[in-house]
């Protein structure tokens, strides 16, 4: 996993390691892009958020219990929620479309505090 923060342009760049096929961004909320490894697919391998800050150090979005950063919305529906590693990916069918296609409502990160550890470190302000 790579993370990297851009402080002057306030954007987190969360890479999972695999190759990227196809980029969604958040239905809605925040603005966050979701890297998924298949076209239309719904495994996300990593996600960019323009204005971090909102986010950093661990608070907005962060539960310290379970060690998870969550950013846009969440659903309870198991058919709606995918997990890849440490990441899990919030989706909503699109309702336009007969065949089911979803679009990302939230995006989430186990092990928030190991992978942020670095980006934690930095002073926000």
């Amino acid at each position: 996993m790579k993370v990297i923060y851009d402080q002057a342009v306030d954007v987190l760049r969360i890479i999972g390691g695999q190759p990227v096929a196809d980029t969604a961004s958040l239905l809605r909320g925040p603005d966050v892009a979701v890297d998924v490894a298949t076209c239309n697919g719904h495994d996300v391998i990593g996600f960019t958020v323009i204005g971090a800050s909102a986010y950093l150090p661990l608070g907005l979005g962060y539960d310290a219990q379970s060690d998870i950063l969550t950013i846009g919305e969440t659903t309870i529906d198991p058919a709606l929620i995918t997990e890849n590693g440490d990441f899990i990916g919030y989706w909503q069918v699109y309702a336009d479309e007969p065949n089911g296609f979803r679009d990302p409502i939230g995006v989430a990160l186990r092990q928030a505090s190991k992978y942020l550890a670095s980006v934690i470190a930095i002073p926000f302000g």
